[in-house]
């Protein structure tokens, strides 16, 4: 009687050594996957709070930064000192340092106000652009930054001394004037129902009396004047 032969070690499967080591590059692989889709999931979120993800208290961050900031850039059609800050309830535009995110550049031309899809968005575009023009609704060369969706109503009013060098009150409009408004309020609603919350933001913009510039031309910087 034959016994049969053992056969070749090829065909015996796996030792248990050989599948604790699998085994544990299976797992190791695993973990690196999860790690890069957490991080992955971190940066879109923390980009989605730049760009508008229905996060109000992003979207008020942004605002002050740049209002806070605001550059007294005054016009250059104009004899007298005319500063580039001109707004209604439904848009403001103003010249501020560009956003974080873009980096270091020349003052940025900015323009706030809600579209008719109820996105409340902030313009930008290089001060220096000759396509640009504050009192223009022309969009021809600004970059768009959705700060939030889904807002029904915008209104912003400034505070300061009325036209006729009156007391200082909160006024609708603010069109050529020699300063920028002392204080700015930006109020946004939303539609029945939505359960986001926007707190009254009221902006000082960190410009004094005498801090009126002209923007330069070689180097970008604001020129006093």
């Amino acid at each position: 009687m034959t016994v049969p032969s053992s056969p070749p070690a090829r065909e015996r499967g796996f030792t248990l050594i050989e599948l604790l080591v699998a085994l544990g590059i299976l797992a190791m692989a695993a973990s690196l996957l999860v790690a890069g889709m957490a991080g992955t999931w971190f940066a879109a979120r923390g980009h989605g709070s730049e760009i508008g993800d229905g996060d109000v208290a992003a979207a008020q961050r942004i605002l002050r930064a740049r209002i806070e900031r605001l550059t007294p850039v005054t016009r250059d059609d104009s004899a007298n000192p005319i500063v580039q800050a001109d707004g209604d309830q439904r848009l403001f535009s103003f010249v501020a340092p560009p956003l974080d995110r873009l980096g270091p550049d020349t003052p940025q031309s900015f323009r706030l106000f809600l579209t008719a899809a109820g996105d409340l968005v902030l313009f930008s575009a290089n001060s220096l652009d000759d396509r640009i023009d504050l009192r223009d609704r022309s969009m021809v060369g600004w970059r768009p930054t959705r700060l939030l969706s889904g807002a029904r109503e915008l209104e912003i009013t400034y505070f300061g001394p009325t036209r006729d060098a009156g007391p200082a009150r909160w006024q609708a409009e603010w069109r050529d004037r020699p300063r920028p408004p002392a204080l700015v309020r930006v109020r946004v609603r939303f539609a029945s129902g939505d359960r986001r919350v926007w707190p009254d933001l009221v902006v000082r913009p960190r410009t004094s009396s005498t801090a009126n510039c002209r923007i330069l031309t070689v180097t970008g910087d604001c020129g006093q004047l």
